[in-house]
């Protein structure tokens, strides 16, 4: 059965736009400013002749999947509620196109178009930023009339709103008020009717008591009910807002309510000290669910860095190394950040405030001239008998030339030379194998300046380097299918997917279907066993790569393990761990019902290069050196990483901003025995080999930069 379209534009619109928002495939192709998005929703903002639109986008699923079924699309609520608004001469923005994609009654997506209300700012944004015309008598007379006769309309004709909200009324300069966002509102009869009015004006005092007088909340709600006084009837509602969102309703954020957020704390949030003062904190830094936060703010006035230890049991405990840790730190003279204060939240858990070292980055992890300083300190440290026990590059920031410890948390109290050695082979174990190479006599020249005399065995220091970097690689790779701060994850019971927590709002359209992006995308190969095209979104050029089923044999032999999308994610990762090139993998996306795999993709960025077949077509033209040195690194780069390709033909290698980049990576295989990959290689050399005729100039110079194992 083929999906159904329903698209419709208003008859008014600007011809310009109309050309624009032709039809849903093209508003779901359209590009703009992000302004919000959800597991349900994209909304951007975009120009057409100068004039700003805003393109709502319903997709996902959201928290109730069943009203796909069984209920009227939510992007079909929120067109006919500001077409009621219109009706009843609520001031709102100006809908200019709308419709929805069903197929066998099942809502697939759906969209909404408005046009931008010149010169607007929400109530919310005038609280946060504490507008002066919040303390206008005039002002405030004029807008909370609006507001009680926009209120009165509504629910005299037995509508909520649903989400009254101050950040969905918008104000112009000359003080009009507009209602916008109403996918939620609708009609109520008696007795669900008064608890969704009394909702409705819960939602707005509930910022307004943070910031208008209780005499200017009572003046609104008696234009509201258009009285000159209360009665038992008005009193019994207002007792009723008042305590709607009560032990809800949290104007100051706890050790409780931080630990229920989960990843998700609000972006902006103040917290209260056992002292009674207050933490501001402007944004977040670090995110463990449940256990602690990292966060930057201001308290009493001046920036700090917050480190807030909220798990229910063992907050005390980390708290109190942490402080410990600083100011063991200090006491040895390491530079490390000025620690401020420490002590109880409100309601339990911990924090400890640190100056906040404003312009501050981590090292980067090829700079020689900024690892230097880094394992001069480390040395430092050692010989003043402290180990940091979870030593990475993280733990260190350089701010105007000058190099911090930081975290706390992690310094050990150590004299043992064994802790000393598998303490700097954490560190080695941070770098990239052929950084680690060519840094190390230099890094461990810069090591013993701080720590002279030690004695080093750099056998038993590059074995436990590779230790320390094999065991971070299997953790890695363990992240990127799961939910962390790295890699986000869902697994229903239709679909798995896993991307990229950083590229995450880039490709949600692709990840939601792939197979529509692949269609209207720029076909890069056509075959039964994949399909990939080139897609751009929101400026970036990316490649979609279907996995195909071809017949019901091969869907029985592939659904009871991982899909070739599966392993080429994991593969992309480990490649980029080792610093082989590849394009970077952004989204992992396997089709699912139940336990059983069906159709993958793989989305990935896209490299703008050549293959080998086409850079090096001609067998008798030798390559340049700086050509034939890149490649020699490549190869040699897998042989000490033991990793095989297992289809090392030309179409598969990319010249990409002057290095060799590997693609296709189905079969690659990181070996754990020696003579296993002996084998593999042989066959890898060979396939590489054989894309050029025998006795070839340019064979013959590949061939002397292929290494044996």
């Amino acid at each position: 059965m083929s999906p159904s379209n329903a698209w419709r534009l208003m008859p008014d619109v600007d011809p310009g736009a109309a050309e624009r928002f032709a039809d849903l495939d093209s508003v779901f192709a359209l590009e703009g400013r992000m302004v919000a998005l959800d597991s349900m929703t994209r909304t951007l903002r975009t120009e057409v002749n100068g004039r700003g639109y805003y393109v709502k986008r319903y997709a996902g699923l959201g928290k109730k999947p069943l009203r796909r079924w069984f209920a009227t699309p939510r992007v079909q609520l929120e067109w006919e509620n500001l077409q009621h608004f219109a009706d009843w001469g609520i001031p709102t923005a100006q809908l200019v196109g709308y419709g929805l994609q069903s197929q066998g009654g099942r809502f697939l997506r759906g969209a909404l178009i408005t046009a931008e209300i010149p010169d607007t700012t929400d109530l919310s944004e005038l609280a946060r930023n504490g507008d002066p015309r919040l303390k206008s008598r005039r002002w405030l007379d004029g807008v909370s009339r609006q507001l009680a006769d926009i209120a009165r309309r509504m629910h005299g004709r037995r509508f909520a709103h649903g989400d009254f909200k101050w950040r969905n009324l918008l104000v112009d300069r000359n003080d009009r008020l507009y209602l916008i966002d109403c996918p939620s509102g609708g009609f109520w009869w008696p007795p669900f009717l008064e608890y969704r009015i009394v909702k409705d004006l819960a939602c707005l005092d509930k910022v307004a008591k943070r910031h208008l007088s209780r005499s200017r909340r009572l003046r609104f709600y008696l234009d509201y009910a258009q009285k000159q006084s209360l009665d038992a009837g008005d009193k019994r509602r207002i007792r009723k807002i008042l305590g709607f969102f009560a032990g809800r309703d949290e104007i100051v954020a706890t050790a409780g309510s931080l630990r229920a957020a989960g990843r998700d704390p609000l972006p902006q949030i103040t917290i209260a000290l056992e002292d009674g003062r207050l933490l501001a904190i402007e944004r977040w830094q670090r995110i463990l669910p449940g256990k602690r936060l990292t966060g930057s703010g201001a308290w009493l006035g001046r920036k700090v860095l917050a480190k807030l230890f909220i798990a229910a049991r063992g907050s005390e405990r980390h708290c109190q190394r942490e402080c410990r840790g600083a100011e063991t730190l200090a006491t040895h003279g390491l530079p490390t950040p000025r620690l401020l204060a420490s002590g109880l939240l409100s309601d339990g858990g911990h924090y400890v405030l640190y100056d906040y070292l404003d312009g501050s980055r981590c090292p980067d992890s090829a700079s020689l001239t900024e690892l230097t300083p880094v394992f001069v300190q480390v040395g430092r440290m050692h010989a003043r008998g402290l180990v940091q026990k979870d030593a990475h590059l993280g733990n260190f920031l350089l701010k105007d030339d000058r190099l911090y410890v930081i975290d706390g948390d992690a310094v050990r109290e150590s004299a043992s030379p064994a802790d000393c050695t598998e303490n700097l082979a954490l560190l080695f174990g941070q770098l990239q194998p052929h950084a680690e190479t060519a840094l190390r006599p230099a890094l461990l020249q810069a090591y013993l300046s701080g720590n002279p005399g030690v004695a080093i065995d750099e056998a038993q220091l590059a074995a436990a380097a590779a230790h320390a970097r094999e065991a971070r690689l299997a953790d890695y790779l363990d992240k990127s299918l799961r939910d962390c701060s790295l890699f986000k994850s869902a697994h229903r019971g239709d679909r798995f997917f896993s991307t990229m927590r950083s590229e995450f709002g880039v490709v949600a359209p692709l990840i939601h279907d792939p197979d529509a992006w692949l269609e209207k995308g720029v076909p890069l190969k056509r075959g039964r066993t994949a399909t990939l095209a080139r897609v751009e979104l929101n400026g970036r050029q990316l490649v979609i790569k279907r996995y195909n089923i071809k017949g019901p044999g091969h869907a029985l032999s592939r659904c009871w393990r991982p899909s070739r999308a599966w392993h080429s994610w994991l593969e992309g990762h480990r490649l980029g761990f080792l610093g082989i090139a590849t394009p970077r993998p952004l989204a992992l996306i396997e089709e699912r019902a139940g336990p059983l795999r069906g159709k993958a993709w793989l989305i990935t960025e896209y490299c703008n290069a050549e293959n080998f077949a086409n850079r090096f077509h001609d067998p008798e033209m030798e390559p340049a050196a700086p050509d034939l040195d890149a490649i020699g690194v490549l190869l040699q780069q897998l042989v000490a990483a033991r990793i095989s390709h297992g289809d090392l033909k030309a179409t598969n290698l990319l010249w990409c901003e002057g290095k060799p980049h590997l693609i296709d990576l189905d079969a690659v295989r990181q070996h754990a025995n020696a003579a296993a990959f002996r084998r593999a290689w042989q066959k890898d050399s060979r396939r590489f080999l054989d894309n050029w005729p025998p006795g070839s100039a340019l064979r013959r110079a590949l061939d002397a930069v292929v290494p044996q194992p």
